[in-house]
């Protein structure tokens, strides 16, 4: 599906521009910025593989529109060359099959390894509607400079990796009888596990506040009731799988547990 709900503001924007050349001022006009409204949210984000656990930089977008369908996805170019990266939005993607709950479209754009570093930053949704600013690298810390936003919404600007080690996700408790299973299931996994010694800030899968609580980002948070978890493991993941899957696998009471880590998907 084209961006078509761009295309009347663009022609708008378009006929501005003619119609202010239709005639030479005497003195000099102060300069007109066109500002439209955000069509997508965006964030910095760190995806991790589901096999080891790498990350991988990039874009999570999600369109502020809602589909009839869960799966629509976004298509777009990403392109780094010569210290500059650009992010060219193609169009809404409708998915062969309706899977899911209505929602937004959404996804992750990959951009790959950064070295340390500032680049210069685009992000597109035509050829006249263009955010520019410049991402700055340094050691895990991503920071990025926005001076001016259109048709974007960019919600989390700055980003920090996690660390190695950690472990993070939920129980689903749907029901009443789900919920004393689960809250056993958080108290084995501290067990095996460390409180988590992060500084506040956007991790990408969740943010840390100030006070030390924290939230899961909109990319993996659960619909309904759940017990969270976020834990600093220490020795390898082996012990933590096997303690999921007898929960997973309780013939009583079989709990949906979603677990993500820096080793990958557990």
């Amino acid at each position: 599906m084209p961006l078509s709900d761009l295309h009347c503001k663009i022609a708008g924007f378009l006929l501005i521009l003619v119609l202010g050349g239709c005639n030479t001022p005497l003195y000099e006009e102060p300069e007109i910025i066109v500002t439209l409204d955000p069509e997508f949210t965006v964030d910095l984000f760190e995806q991790r593989n589901p096999v080891d656990g790498a990350p991988v930089f990039g874009l999570w977008i999600e369109s502020m529109k809602q589909f009839n369908c869960g799966n629509y996805t976004i298509e777009a170019v990403v392109q780094v060359q010569a210290g500059a990266i650009s992010v060219d939005i193609q169009e809404i993607q409708t998915p062969d099959t309706c899977q899911g709950a209505p929602g937004q479209a959404k996804g992750f754009l990959p951009v790959g390894q950064l070295a340390n570093g500032t680049y210069r930053f685009s992000l597109s949704l035509s050829p006249v509607i263009k955010s520019e600013g410049t991402l700055s690298v340094q050691s895990g810390h991503y920071e990025l400079s926005l001076p001016v936003q259109q048709g974007i919404d960019f919600q989390n600007r700055v980003l920090e990796t996690i660390p190695d080690a950690y472990i993070w996700g939920y129980a689903s408790t749907p029901t009443e009888p789900d919920e004393p299973v689960a809250d056993q299931l958080v108290q084995n996994l501290k067990t095996l596990t460390q409180e988590p010694a992060l500084l506040p800030g956007f991790y990408s899968y969740f943010t840390v506040s100030g006070a030390g609580q924290y939230f899961f980002h909109r990319s993996i948070a659960p619909m309904g009731q759940h017990r969270p978890f976020l834990r600093r493991l220490p020795g390898g993941p082996n012990g933590v799988r096997s303690v999921l899957e007898g929960y997973r696998n309780n013939p009583g009471q079989p709990l949906e547990v979603r677990c993500l880590s820096t080793f990958g998907k557990l």
